[in-house]
């Protein structure tokens, strides 16, 4: 458990982008520039300059150009990282992400290829207004400015880190967090602060993409992350890191070592993820923790979910249980229309056919 969020947590560098963010003006974005100038060529009436002038009256209205929407997620996310871990990872976070899109929205840099010479100079134009400042990493500066969540994180870390260190096992721990950015700055605090700073060797899990749509802004948070997933994978299983902050791309589907220790900084969105993260602890007396913010009723979802569980086990262990039985029985789900059970798909070219069954 932990308490509230701060209230009056300031970040000077949030705080600079925020004033900067406000006094946008979407009239001066490129893409709405370019649509004006589109719907100009068109011929009133026709098909495209309706399609056009839809297409301009949704960007301004809504502001959600490529350029203004990425910075307005970049504000948020570093809302959301100082109030929940503190001004010093907000001020990092925001420092940082600057100095990588100034490099990548410098019009002869290849390091974003979606993006459009005219986005760049506009987006590079308005980062430049912004003043930031780097972090101090003395360690008074980090504790002072650090949340009572990343507090009760910490001594957790500590405390379960010795229990199994006791026993004469080595210790190795996996932190589930839901959002990207709020991995690479915990992280980061984890690795500097100073309770934390020479107790642990820590990683990152992301995930990858390799989509070629147009990426977000926000997508150069993954050059901040310098191994590669392969290689902090295999660093975990041979011991020289032995904490992982990871997004869900680390609860299934990924060849990683049981665990003696699985936390989880936000809580389970879904039963699915709550079973599948915890499920990384496997080792003997190893443990599960979720993280709640004092007076939440989040904690009422996963004692459903416990119970459900509990329900399911029963169930399948009940030796005098019909193994025919289906899951809708079970649960008592009401039957769909009896027509639905009629329904054939024919596939005339291949004479394949497809009907539903329960």
């Amino acid at each position: 458990m932990y308490n509230s969020p701060d209230e009056n947590f300031f970040s000077t560098n949030l705080a600079s982008l925020s004033t900067v963010i406000q006094a946008l003006d979407i009239e001066k974005d490129p893409y709405v520039i370019s649509l004006r100038a589109q719907l100009k060529r068109a011929r009133p009436g026709s098909y495209d300059y309706g399609r056009i002038d839809q297409k301009l009256s949704k960007v301004i209205q809504k502001e959600n150009s490529f350029t203004h929407k990425g910075l307005r997620d970049f504000e948020r996310a570093a809302m959301d990282i100082c109030k929940d871990l503190g001004p010093w990872s907000a001020d990092w976070f925001v420092w940082n992400v600057i100095e990588r899109a100034k490099k990548a929205a410098n019009p002869y840099d290849n390091m974003m290829t979606t993006w459009k010479r005219t986005e760049k100079v506009y987006l590079l134009d308005t980062l430049n207004k912004v003043f930031a400042s780097p972090v101090s990493y003395y360690a008074d500066d980090i504790g002072d400015d650090s949340s009572d969540k990343t507090r009760a994180l910490i001594e957790c870390l500590l405390l379960e880190k010795a229990e199994v260190e006791s026993r004469g096992e080595a210790y190795s721990s996996i932190i589930f967090v839901q959002r990207r950015d709020a991995v690479i700055a915990l992280a980061e605090l984890l690795r500097h602060h100073p309770k934390t700073k020479n107790v642990f060797e820590i990683g990152t899990l992301l995930g990858s993409s390799e989509s070629s749509l147009r990426h977000s802004m926000m997508d150069i948070t993954r050059t901040m992350v310098k191994d590669a997933q392969e290689q902090i994978l295999s660093e975990f299983k041979a011991g020289e890191k032995n904490l992982i902050v990871s997004t869900s791309v680390a609860e299934e589907g990924i060849d990683i070592q049981a665990c003696c220790s699985v936390i989880r900084w936000d809580p389970p969105p879904n039963m699915a993820s709550w079973a599948q993260s915890r499920g990384r602890a496997r080792k003997r007396k190893s443990t599960f923790t979720l993280m709640f913010e004092e007076g939440s009723k989040q904690q009422q979802d996963v004692a459903k979910w416990e119970i459900l569980e509990q329900q399911m086990v029963a169930l399948y262990n009940d030796p005098s249980r019909d193994p025919t039985l289906m899951l809708d029985d079970i649960f008592d789900v009401e039957e769909d229309d009896e027509e639905d059970d009629n329904m054939v798909l024919y596939v005339e070219s291949t004479g394949y056919v497809l009907t539903l069954f329960r």
